[in-house]
């Protein structure tokens, strides 16, 4: 086995495989094709308080507890079985010292039943719905959530955890920008009687995120910030848009030229990377992909493919 990259989050996780949305795990796993393999552990709806309660099933336990596992089944496998040959008892030690001593990547071959994959990376991308409106039952507080990211860090890189792996790296993803107005209507169309996300709050919870990381010098990525700016800085340059109307020749001249007559929707640049106001589109989702590439190569080098 190959080890792995094990993406750990919500349905913006869980949606990294979509196709047709040019998914950013698509993306990451095409980059480590026969170097690492990309586990999606995305689950739709969740908070951090939720990832809590699944983070024992989904982090590998303790490599020690794991080499004990495998010893004990090995020897009932052997004693039942007779035991392995002494020609591949010998191919599985050279195979091995290859793999642990003269490189620290496995070789684009190095695929071996015996092997219990590691995980190099973990990548933690939770907030979107912990920023939930309070009403929301998605909900969690600011207090909480940063509570709830330290613990499942700590699962991973603190030595008395259970799933104690100081070897993997865990970059922190913040929850990305909302388009409120997109938002708005889906949720209307729910029959729901409020907007449950905004993208004042959701920034909050990024800058949660982000403080979280930087006091456990863990690398992050803040899509809320790089989706946010580009939507700015597009604005500045987007024609005004006049629904069904007329207007004057007494405007400005100079003003006409960023004027449209529209009839379609208008949702202040945010339909540029979101599908929905809060899922990424083909745009968002390239973005974070390239965030999270560059984010990689620029914190552990060592894993380039």
């Amino acid at each position: 086995m190959y080890d792995v990259a094990l993406a750990f989050g919500d349905s913006i996780t869980q949606r990294g495989y979509e196709y047709e949305n040019s998914g950013w795990l698509t993306h990451l796993s095409n980059r480590y094709t026969r170097r690492m393999d990309i586990l999606n552990r995305g689950f739709s709806a969740y908070n951090t308080a939720w990832a809590r309660e699944v983070a024992p099933v989904v982090f590998p336990l303790r490599r020690d507890n794991l080499a004990k596992s495998s010893s004990t089944k090995s020897s009932s496998s052997s004693a039942s079985s007779g035991g392995l040959s002494k020609r591949t008892e010998n191919t599985k030690e050279t195979l091995l010292e290859l793999h642990t001593t003269k490189s620290k990547w496995p070789s684009p071959d190095a695929t071996y039943p015996w092997f219990y994959p590691k995980v190099q990376l973990c990548i933690l991308f939770f907030g979107a719905n912990d920023a939930a409106d309070p009403r929301d039952y998605r909900h969690i507080s600011l207090s909480n959530y940063t509570k709830n990211l330290r613990y499942m860090v700590n699962m991973l890189h603190n030595a008395e955890s259970a799933h104690y792996s100081p070897d993997t790296r865990v970059l922190i993803v913040t929850p990305p920008a909302v388009g409120e107005k997109m938002t708005e209507e889906q949720f209307n169309n729910r029959g729901w009687t409020y907007n449950p996300h905004n993208n004042t709050v959701a920034k909050m919870y990024a800058e949660a995120a982000i403080e979280v990381a930087k006091d456990m010098n863990l690398p992050f990525v803040d899509i809320w910030t790089a989706i946010e700016r580009r939507v700015q800085k597009s604005n500045k340059h987007r024609p005004v848009l006049i629904r069904n109307s007329t207007f004057s020749a007494e405007i400005d001249p100079n003003a006409i030229k960023r004027i449209e007559v529209d009839d379609g929707k208008d949702y202040d640049g945010y339909d540029e990377f979101l599908t929905d106001g809060l899922h990424l589109n083909s745009n968002g989702n390239e973005l974070l992909f390239e965030l999270v590439a560059t984010t990689i190569g620029k914190n552990w080098p060592e894993l380039l493919p």
